[in-house]
Parts: structure tokens; sequence; C-alpha cells
């Protein structure tokens, strides 16, 4: 009988953990911009992650060199999807290195010779997408700052109403495990009165499925639907010049601040009249990620298991009426591994599924059956079990070694990675992290290690809300136990989970 040991949320004081991590981050966010972090901009989310979220297929996804490069059919390939917890090429570690170098010289004489966290492990995505021009890469960083941390933080209450009016949303995974944006612009015909309260949504629902739904090395991308159906009847031909505005502002989001994240567009009921509109706010050099689809029925089907799409898109889900949108839903066997019937629905979970992670309704025209599932069910979501560490993942930035090495040896990485990693790491042999009992280990290893690198203005001296709670791998039970005693010095540091 094996057991691993895994911090998790006492859920009989989940009001009171959700209350203090909460406080936390609203500290965490409220100092200098160049201290804010590179992920979590969302806070204090009341509202129930779907039960789908982060399932085992998605934390132990093996991505392929297609999946790792965009342009893995050339000898060198440069366009790179997946950005950390892998290994970088010589190329670009010079070219971080040339930025780093370009920073200091524009900032050194300030003070601020380190990179803004915000920055630090997004520096590769951000020279990519300028060609690896460091000058370029560095102006860049104030527009990603201004664009972003200027808004952050950004309540679920705050933005509730958006939420609620089914205008984005994530809904789904592509095969690749990819979480697929939806975008519904019948229902934008509010906000783009608002530029501001747009790109608000945008940068939420963004901060939202970096968050919870991304794995460092092995999914970091997400593929978006825009469904333009009955966007005519909102949109006319003098509303387009502003309408076209607040697209670019939108567009500016995606493409500076969450730069190197999207896969593909998809256009789906696109009218005639609208074409020459839409074709005008995609950049030029991201038109081939852009494609018209005819008839979304069929083609979509092509990228999605049936049981991850709404039947509008040729999918066995329920379509989504604006309320029923967030919290966002997600579902199980997206990659196909769930045994998906002929009618799309998954034999390994029922096809209908809420998002408050504790009722499913069968789909397949019998009469709809509640079932309730425990935290351990296949396919449920591990998200309770991450941190904002885990999710972050570490940039292997050869020119800085030291600053992620011991972190990178206790990550979850794939075999490339991992083999990667060993030589790194002096021939001391690095395993890949294969299956959910070893997934485990390395988190409660990672926790119990040390304290997590946070900037001094970062230290939140408050106790941690949370449990050692104890997982037997044969009834997956958990049983508290004490937690082992610790010297003076260890207890001055606090373990925080954000």
């Amino acid at each position: 009988m094996t057991t691993s040991l895994l911090r998790v949320s006492d859920t009989d004081s989940r009001g009171s953990c959700q209350q203090k991590r909460a406080e936390e981050d609203s500290i965490i966010f409220a100092q200098d911009a160049c201290k804010v972090p590179c992920i979590g901009g969302c806070v204090k989310i009341t509202k129930d992650h779907s039960q789908h979220l982060l399932p085992e297929e998605v934390v132990l996804f093996q991505p392929s060199q297609e999946e790792i490069w965009a342009d893995s059919h050339k000898e060198s390939p440069s366009t790179r999807l997946i950005f950390l917890n892998t290994p970088l090429t010589d190329v670009e570690v010079k070219a971080l290195e040339a930025f780093r170098c370009e920073w200091i010289r524009r900032n050194g004489k300030n003070g601020c010779r380190e990179l803004p966290e915000a920055v630090r492990i997004n520096a590769l995505r951000i020279l990519q997408h300028k060609k690896l021009d460091a000058s370029k890469a560095v102006d860049l960083v104030s527009i990603c700052l201004e664009e972003r941390v200027k808004r952050l933080p950004l309540s679920e209450a705050d933005l509730m109403p958006d939420l609620s009016s089914g205008a984005l949303y994530w809904h789904g995974r592509d095969r690749l495990c990819r979480p697929c944006l939806v975008v519904r612009i019948e229902r934008m015909a509010e906000l783009m009165k608002e530029p501001e309260r747009c790109v608000k949504l945008v940068i939420y629902v963004l901060e939202y499925g970096i968050r919870y739904a991304m794995v460092p090395g092995r999914v970091e991308n997400w593929v978006v639907i825009v469904d333009f159906e009955n966007a005519s009847k909102i949109v006319s031909l003098v509303q387009l010049p502003y309408l076209c505005l607040v697209s670019k502002s939108i567009a500016v989001t995606l493409e500076y601040v969450y730069c190197c994240r999207m896969v593909w567009v998809k256009l789906v009921n696109l009218p005639s009249i609208l074409s020459k509109f839409v074709q005008s706010v995609i950049p030029s050099e991201k038109k081939k990620k852009v494609g018209v689809v005819e008839d979304p029925k069929a083609d979509l089907l092509q990228f999605f298991e049936a049981n991850q799409l709404e039947a509008r898109y040729g999918g066995s889900q329920q379509d989504c009426a604006p309320a029923e949108t967030y919290p966002f839903r997600f579902f199980p066997g997206a990659t196909g591994n769930g045994a998906v019937k002929s009618d799309g629905s998954s034999t390994s979970a029922a096809s209908r599924s809420t998002a408050t992670g504790t009722t499913s309704y069968a789909s397949d025209g019998e009469e709809d059956e509640v079932v309730k599932r425990n935290s351990d069910s296949e396919g449920l979501s591990l998200h309770q079990h991450t941190s904002r560490a885990f999710h972050e993942g570490q940039l292997w930035d050869t020119n800085v070694t030291d600053s992620w090495l011991h972190q990178a040896r206790l990550s979850s990485l794939t075999q490339q990675a991992a083999k990667a990693l060993t030589g790194l790491n002096g021939g001391v042999v690095v395993q890949p992290c294969q299956t959910l009992a070893r997934w485990k280990e390395l988190l409660a290893e990672s926790s119990l290690d040390q304290m997590p690198v946070l900037l001094s203005s970062q230290r939140i001296s408050k106790v941690p809300c949370q449990k050692e709670l104890r997982f037997n791998s044969e009834n997956a039970k958990p049983k508290e136990v004490g937690m082992p005693k610790t010297s003076r010095s260890e207890k001055r540091r606090t373990l925080i989970s954000l």
C-alpha cells in the first residue's frame, strides 16, 4: 500500500480559504507594476469551477513535436507553441541573453535590472512575437505592462454581468487538450459600446484559462471559435468604424499581452456584408491562423470530439444560453480516450456536464439521471491540488540556470523534457511524469521541499488556509495527519499556495 502527501484545501472551511486567498491575491496585485505576477489576474472567484476543468488527460498530456513547434517540418523550426518546462534552442538562449542585456541597458540606471515578474516567464514569447529582435521586444514590454498590469486584479463580482452575457467563454477542449474560446458577436452589442469594459472581459477570461486550464510544457495554447450568427442585426454599416476600433483594442490585448498563445481561429456564420471588415482587423502575419468555416457542424469535428462542442457547432452538448456559459464548461474525453459513442457523447462520463461540479445529465434520449461523483472519479478535475507556481512553470533559460533548475527537477515533465533536464542536471537522471500517482508525489515534494520563491513584497505572513492530507492510492480517501515539527528558522517561513 503506497501513500503520498498532497496539500489540498479543507473542504469544511472552503469559504474561509477562498476569502484568505482573495486577500493574498489583492495584496500581491496591489503593488509596483514590475512585481505583479505573470499569471493569476482573476481574483475573488466564488463560483464553483467545472468538475472537469483540469482532468488527468490534460495534466499528463504528452505533446508531440508538431504540438511543440508549429513549423516542426522545417530542419530548424522557429515558431514555438510550447515554451515552458522544455529545452530551448541555442538561438533562443542567445536571444534571451540579448533581451536581458537590452533591458538592463535601458533600465539599469533606474535600479531596475531584473525583468518584471509579468514578463520573466513570457520573455521568449515576446521575443518570438518580435522575431527575436531584442530592441523591439523590450519596446513591447511597456505595452504588456500597460495593457495587462494596470487593469489587474479583476474580480469575478465586478465582471459577473459581462461574464453572464455569454459573449466570451471557454467551452471544452480540442483533441490536443487545448481549451476552446467561444466568441459570440451577437451577444456583444452592449459591450461594444464600452471598449474598456470589453477589454477587461477578455483579460479576465484569458487570465482564467492560463491560471486554471493550462499545464506548462504540455498544454499552453488555446483555439478560438468566433460566431457571427445574427451579427448583421446588431452591426450596421454606420457602426462598422466604431466596431473596428473596439476590435482592434481586443486584438492588441490578444496579440501583444497574450502573444503566441492562440493556435487558430475559426470564423463561423460569417455574413458577406462583414467579411471585408473582418479581414481588415486581422494582422497580415496572423491571417494564416484564421479560417472561415462554411459548415461548422461538419468542419469543426475535425478538431474536436463531439462531446466538447455545443450542438450548434456539431457537438453533442446542449447549446448554452447566455447565463449558462459561466462558470465555464469543460468535459472529459477531450483526446478521444474516453470512448466517445457514435452520437458524440462520452461513455466515461455523462455528456451533459454542469459547471458546478455536482451533477451530470445524460443526453442520449434516456431519462436524465443525476450522477453523484466523488473527488477521485475518472476524468474529474485536479485543479484543487495545483498552485499558482504549478501553472506558471519555468522558462529554461540556461543563461540563468540557477534561478529555475531546482524547481524544474520537481516539476511534472514529459519524456523529452526529463531527458533534456538530465543533461542539464550534471547527468543525474530526472524521471518523467507519466502517471497520476507520480504527479501527486511531485506536487507534494515541491510543496514540502521549500518555500516558493516570492519577492519580498509578495511574502504574506498569514497562516496558510490548508491542511496536510494523506492520500491512499487504493481508496483515495484523505486522512488528516500531523505536520512534522520544524526548526525555528523553518517556522519563520510560511507556505502560501497561490
